[in-house]
């Protein structure tokens, strides 16, 4: 138990040393080229809850959900406070397109049990002043994979818009038709894709981030739209 919490750990401080390398053409490579590297101290997770006697596994699950969160929560402690804001995005995005991927990784269900109460621990201990969503890496690979508008769509889903709304069109064809069309609209569209995933993680961390995507599209979109039109 105790090599295994160990484990845990190094694999949180070795993915924070990751975070700058969040980007469409990295992330895969990295994310497979580190699970490979934990993938021991995952299946020991799994094996430790397995192997405890029955009436036992819940309280192995909550006793490793908790690693992470505790040492992440003392380190925070002693840090000044600004340095707590700029490391809250770096711990909370480690967390969400790291940490938790490579625990729900294999669909264990009892890794994918401690990557859900971690998570709950994460938040309910007030780690950052940012809030840790569940995640998973088919949705974030996947994501980087179909190319998606990934700021404007998470935007018009806010708005309980469809995939296929007429903002979304528009800002495809523009994109499609127009930007894609020279070489320097090429290279913003590769620079867009890199960055916008992390933008869209850590806008979903904030508390406000309902009032965030509303004012993206009164101020951002909305004008965006116009000027296409």
């Amino acid at each position: 138990m105790e090599q295994t919490k160990q484990e845990l750990i190094q694999l949180f401080e070795e993915m924070l040393t990751q975070i700058k390398h969040f980007k469409r053409k990295t992330y895969e490579g990295i994310f497979k080229d580190c699970y490979d590297k934990y993938k021991g101290t995952v299946a020991a997770v799994a094996r430790l809850c397995e192997e405890a006697p029955e009436d036992e596994r819940e309280a192995v699950a909550a006793e490793l959900a908790l690693v992470i969160p505790d040492y992440a929560f003392e380190k925070m402690q002693a840090l000044s406070k600004g340095k707590k804001e700029r490391f809250s995005v770096d711990y909370n995005m480690n967390m969400a397109v790291y940490v938790v991927p490579m625990l729900t990784y294999t669909h264990n269900e009892y890794c994918e049990k401690i990557a859900s109460k971690m998570v709950e621990a994460w938040n309910e201990k007030g780690v950052t002043t940012l809030t840790l969503g569940q995640s998973s890496y088919d949705d974030i690979a996947g994501g980087f994979k179909k190319g998606f508008c990934f700021i404007t769509t998470a935007v018009c889903e806010q708005q309980d818009k469809p995939d296929d709304c007429y903002e979304l069109r528009t800002l495809r064809a523009y994109r499609d038709d127009y930007m894609m069309s020279t070489e320097d609209g090429k290279a913003l569209v590769e620079e867009y894709y890199d960055i916008a995933p992390g933008i869209v993680q850590i806008i979903n961390m904030q508390k406000d981030a309902e009032h965030i995507y509303e004012a993206l599209y009164r101020d951002c979109l909305a004008p965006c739209i116009s000027c296409i039109e």
